[in-house]
């Protein structure tokens, strides 16, 4: 950088009163000189600047631009500032959503990083577009999903399903099936809350709790507790109407047998 002492232009000047017949000065290009302001310098493009935190004044010949070397090149009393905007997302994802540049700084390796930067991530139900694609919480069904239901983080208990955007209770689905459909303990008939009244097979309704025989003539252990009509003593008492053995009709008696 061509710089100059203001010393030396009193020297100079010192020499030409005394009666010299000229002064002519060569300042070297790697040697900075001191200057108060950038009429100091002599022109040719060079600038009167400081060096960072307030140092000494000296001439400076600005570069086009600051690169990572360790110095002021473009004499802005800054060493190593590029004051450039960076990217390093997706193409189309600049300025969508949370996506935004960063600054470009050096490194002490005198490499270029980009800090404070957002680059697309993983979308979640907060009401963001953390992906940066343009739409908001799209990867969440706010109509069926048990964990967002209705809205991000409305979270349904484990015995309620999402329905329509809304936490409705688990029902029992088949009161036969040998199953906790709903997962809340209870097993057919013995979710009354689901099962009291309905069907829990041929002839069979769920009743109290229990498997109730509706059929007391069919010869058949609908209610899978090993008693057969008449036997069924729960289910069909004594007077209920029956079929004997040899077709016709009949009642239960007191010995559970149909006569």
């Amino acid at each position: 950088m061509k710089t100059f002492e203001s010393r030396l232009r009193v020297w100079c000047g010192l020499l030409l009163v005394a009666g010299a017949v000229g002064c002519t000065v060569s300042f070297p290009d790697d040697v900075p000189y001191t200057c108060a302001e950038t009429a100091d310098c002599g022109g040719d493009g060079y600038v009167c600047t400081s060096l960072p935190d307030n140092g000494p004044r000296y001439c400076c010949l600005p570069d086009p631009a600051e690169v990572c070397n360790g110095l002021d090149d473009d004499c802005d009393g800054l060493v190593d500032n590029l004051e450039t905007a960076c990217y390093t997302g997706p193409e189309g994802t600049l300025d969508v959503g949370l996506c935004h540049a960063g600054e470009s700084i050096c490194t002490r390796e005198g490499s270029i990083a980009c800090v404070g930067q957002v680059l697309p991530g993983v979308e979640t139900c907060n009401g963001l577009d953390e992906d940066c694609d343009g739409a908001v919480d799209e990867d969440f069904d706010l109509k069926t999903d048990p964990g967002h239901c209705g809205a991000c983080n409305n979270d349904c208990s484990f015995l309620q399903d999402c329905v329509n955007g809304e936490c409705v209770r688990r029902q029992e689905l088949d009161c036969a099936n040998g199953q906790d459909d709903d997962g809340d303990g209870f097993m057919d008939c013995q979710d009354r809350a689901d099962c009291d009244g309905q069907s829990c097979g041929p002839q069979c309704v769920c009743q109290e709790g229990s498997k109730t025989e509706l059929s007391c003539t069919n010869g058949n252990d609908d209610d899978d507790d090993g008693l057969v009509d008449c036997q069924d003593r729960a289910d069909c008492p004594v007077t209920t109407d029956c079929t004997r053995a040899d077709g016709s009709a009949g009642t239960c008696q007191i010995n559970a047998l149909c006569e």
